[in-house]
């Protein structure tokens, strides 16, 4: 009798409901990260597999003159294979979600330790920058007044040789003009002399007009690469 009793397309339902309801109730497990997407494709080819059985039962149902409960086990058994695949692909989702969750909080946690460690190091850091930004000014600022310095000396020789060939080129034409009192001749070579002592003269003139052209252009130069050093560091 009990042989009967499991025999019947009742019970036989039942019973697959019962198993289908306990697979639903207690996910598979042993899904990691890794595997999580070979068991959606599992959760996949359970309900393929499913389908084609209920297709292939219903058409043997079909051929009974009893089909209401062999039709009720096949949509049983269908049930039961799509609630496994369902629980097998929320566990793969859940395992999925979890390690996005972790690793998203880890994420978040070095970030938050990288920001302690730049909000503890960024004074110091700060301090360290002002003090070479001061070491570099103060040592821009001596090269400009040995750069000066040495400007002016440049001038200050070019002057004194300028002030020396003159007082000599001066002190040459007085005694021409003594020895121009004594003779007409002495007065003509003096003349000669004052005429080439003028050359001269303007000939030293011109070269000290060309010196402080090209110390003017120098000191340009220096003004513009000095302005365009400038330019760059503001733009760090």
């Amino acid at each position: 009798m009990v042989s009967r009793i499991l025999r019947s397309p009742i019970c036989l339902c039942w019973l697959l409901f019962a198993a289908g309801t306990m697979a639903q109730e207690h996910p598979p497990a042993g899904i990691t990260a890794e595997s999580a997407p070979a068991a959606r494709e599992r959760a996949k080819e359970i309900r393929a597999a499913a389908e084609r059985r209920f297709q292939s039962d219903k058409a043997d149902c079909n051929t009974r003159m009893i089909a209401l409960g062999c039709l009720t086990a096949a949509q049983e058994r269908r049930a039961a294979s799509t609630r496994e695949a369902e629980a097998l692909q929320k566990e793969a989702a859940r395992v999925e979600r979890e390690d996005r969750q972790a690793k998203l909080a880890d994420k978040e946690a070095k970030r938050a330790a990288k920001d302690r460690e730049e909000a503890i190091g960024r004074p110091q850091a700060e301090a360290n920058h002002r003090e070479r930004e001061a070491q570099r000014a103060a040592e821009r600022e001596q090269r400009e007044t040995d750069a000066q310095a040495r400007l002016e000396s440049q001038r200050g020789k070019v002057a004194a040789e300028r002030e020396a060939k003159l007082r000599k080129i001066e002190e040459r034409r007085k005694e021409d003009a003594q020895r121009a009192k004594a003779a007409p001749e002495a007065a003509r070579k003096r003349a000669e002399r004052e005429r080439k002592y003028a050359e001269k003269a303007t000939r030293i003139d011109q070269r000290k007009k060309e010196y402080e052209y090209k110390l003017k252009a120098r000191e340009a130069e220096k003004a513009a690469e000095e302005a365009r050093r400038k330019a760059a560091e503001a733009k760090r």
